[in-house]
């Protein structure tokens, strides 16, 4: 069962011009091309079960190479191809910045709008400090807690409790509220879903429509991306969406992960392919002024964080920025975020705006390390020996 299904789709490959690093020779004793050691080395992550999905790489945006493997559905044999959705898991966070963006060009919030402000006609017991901006939120500087900072009792099999709650968005914003802060908003870089969250919420009552609706109407249909879709119920049907899975290495059997409910994060559903075009626009004024680009790409952290450099839903590579976060090992610059969500990863790149944009998505949760291959990637592509 293990290798009932392999499907390789791989549409306009060209070849890179240039020395290829050392490595097997091809069929016809010739240095293997950059696609040639791309099969390779998703064959290799394949046959051991490392990678389950699909990849997409584009050279100044012609696609160079595209492939699909293994199962995208366990239970009926469903293999992945090009249309097979999955969770890109924090990879969302770039599409909720660019709609934050978007809202301040259209002129209805601000950057330095207070969001206690923003969620005035919420109800809700806790508080959230005076001075958390949309800015603080965007750059993960409001000091709001994480995961972490929920209850012991929530906390429990992996969340699990908390990750089957219900919310309305009042219910959760009224849940984040009671949360105990990790500082004060502008002094340090904290990781925080919760901020991206308050965030899909403020962008849905800006907007008067639910998150999924405003995602749809502001940036799927515009950019042409038919494949992304966001939901807030389970009860609804998402059109070839692949199941995720966990390895048990005792048993050797796959379990598909438990029921998780949409309401809590605004999760986004995409493909490899639309990821990859999604990662062109933020070199591409149009859909967002040329302004608003550079402030997404610009590291916000400097004096905040000597360890990691962050933009509005990236994380930023270039010679004066430099983060512990998805660091690939190479000088030119780059943006990039990941994603990892029950059984789901995800990781886009943009490297050099647009020189390559590497994009791909796998279900089989921690057996895929996202930041490995994509380091043996970039190898691949920057023709490092």
């Amino acid at each position: 069962m293990k290798k009932l299904f392999h499907l390789i789709c791989v549409s306009g490959i060209a070849v890179l011009i240039g020395c290829q690093p050392e490595g097997k020779r091809s069929l016809h004793g010739g240095i293997p091309t950059a696609s040639q050691q791309l099969d390779s080395l998703f064959q290799s992550h394949f046959e051991q079960d490392l990678f389950h999905g699909g990849v997409v790489i584009t050279q100044y945006g012609e696609r160079i190479y595209e492939s699909y493997w293994g199962l995208a559905d366990r239970s009926w044999g469903i293999p992945f191809d090009k249309e097979v959705k999955l969770d890109i898991a924090s990879v969302n966070k770039s599409m909720i910045a660019a709609l934050a963006l978007k809202a301040v060009e259209e002129e209805r919030l601000k950057l330095d709008d207070r969001i206690a402000s923003l969620l005035s006609g919420f109800s809700y017991q806790g508080e959230f400090h005076a001075d958390i901006t949309l800015h603080h939120l965007l750059t993960h500087t409001a000091g709001l807690a994480d995961y972490d900072g929920v209850a012991e009792a929530l906390r429990q099999d992996n969340f699990l409790k908390f990750k089957r709650s219900r919310f309305t968005d009042a219910a959760y914003v009224d849940f984040i509220s009671l949360l105990a802060p990790i500082g004060e908003p502008g002094e340090q870089f904290h990781y925080s879903n919760f901020a991206y969250h308050l965030l899909a919420i403020i962008l849905a009552d800006t907007y008067s429509k639910p998150f999924a609706e405003l995602l749809k109407e502001k940036l799927t249909e515009p950019l042409g991306l038919r494949h992304t879709v966001s939901e807030g119920l389970n009860e609804r049907l998402i059109p070839q969406l692949a199941q995720a899975y966990t390895h048990q290495a005792s048993t050797g059997e796959w379990l598909e992960n438990p029921f998780i409910d949409l309401s809590l994060s605004r999760r986004i559903f995409s493909t490899a392919a639309d990821l990859s075009r999604w990662a062109q626009v933020m070199d591409n004024p149009g859909w967002l002024k040329a302004a608003s680009l550079e402030l997404i790409q610009q590291n916000h952290l400097s004096g905040i964080s000597k360890d990691v450099s962050y933009g509005y839903g990236w994380v930023i590579f270039d010679k004066e920025n430099k983060s512990k976060m998805g660091d690939l090992g190479i000088d030119t610059p780059y943006i990039i975020h990941g994603g990892s969500t029950d059984g789901y990863k995800a990781l886009l790149i943009n490297i050099n705006q647009g020189a390559y944009v590497i994009s791909f998505l796998s279900n089989v949760g921690n057996r895929t390390n996202e930041m490995q291959l994509a380091q043996k990637i970039t190898e691949i592509l920057m023709k490092k020996p």
